[in-house]
């Protein structure tokens, strides 16, 4: 039997936040202030305890590609929420369109329906459209990443003490690497992340996370 998704668990110190994962890959559910769901890279395989688990949380609103390349599971997930409008960037459209066959709407929509203090984020210099979500997580903020950060080994529900850079992101990812590590220098100076929580591997905390980041964002130069 092929690998299928895990059931949607909450993500412990970010409220409205849950996960689910297939192996490494991560799909995440945001509750939007409407009581409904945007998912976040729908992963393919959605199994029935992953679909039960969802609709225990409320209605499927929005499926969101958040970038070009994570589009797998977008026809599954359509074909189960029939009504779930499927969202990207300007940028991701294109390709996202001619691959899945599907219709996708910008963000706009989305960002409105978000709860307070939630936002989308697009990082310059990328060429894949990727979008994150700052997220309140406590006292401090939770990213929501796609392929810019990944996570180390961990359980779900602990997360890993280390992230690192997903090894195809610099060739595949970034567009323009000197415009990406300056967006990026300034954006973790305004408010650097306590919990990561990327698409691929565990989700990322710890007190030194600031550095961590800095110092993959210094490889890069």
């Amino acid at each position: 039997m092929a690998a299928q998704l895990s059931r949607f668990e909450p993500i412990a110190g970010v409220d409205g936040l849950f996960t689910a994962m297939k192996g490494e890959l991560r799909c995440t559910a945001i509750m939007l202030r409407s009581g409904g769901l945007c998912l976040y890279s729908p992963v393919a395989g959605l199994s029935a305890r992953a679909k039960d688990s969802l609709d225990d949380l409320g209605k499927a609103e929005f499926l969101f590609a958040p970038n070009h390349y994570h589009n797998k599971g977008l026809s599954e997930y359509k074909a189960a929420y029939p009504t779930a409008r499927t969202v990207s960037s300007e940028v991701s459209r294109p390709r996202l369109e001619r691959v899945t066959g599907l219709e996708f709407q910008g963000l706009e929509e989305l960002s409105d329906s978000l709860q307070d203090g939630m936002r989308l984020v697009i990082p310059q210099g990328l060429k894949t459209g990727e979008v994150w979500v700052v997220i309140p997580a406590g006292k401090g903020i939770a990213w929501l990443v796609v392929d810019a950060f990944a996570g180390g080994k961990g359980t779900l529900e602990e997360g890993c003490e280390h992230v690192r850079l997903l090894g195809t992101f610099p060739k595949f990812g970034i567009g323009n690497r000197p415009q990406y590590i300056e967006w990026l220098d300034g954006f973790l100076r305004s408010g650097p992340p306590e919990i990561l929580i990327p698409c691929h591997g565990h989700i990322g905390r710890g007190s030194d996370l600031k550095s961590q980041l800095q110092n993959l964002m210094a490889g890069l130069r």
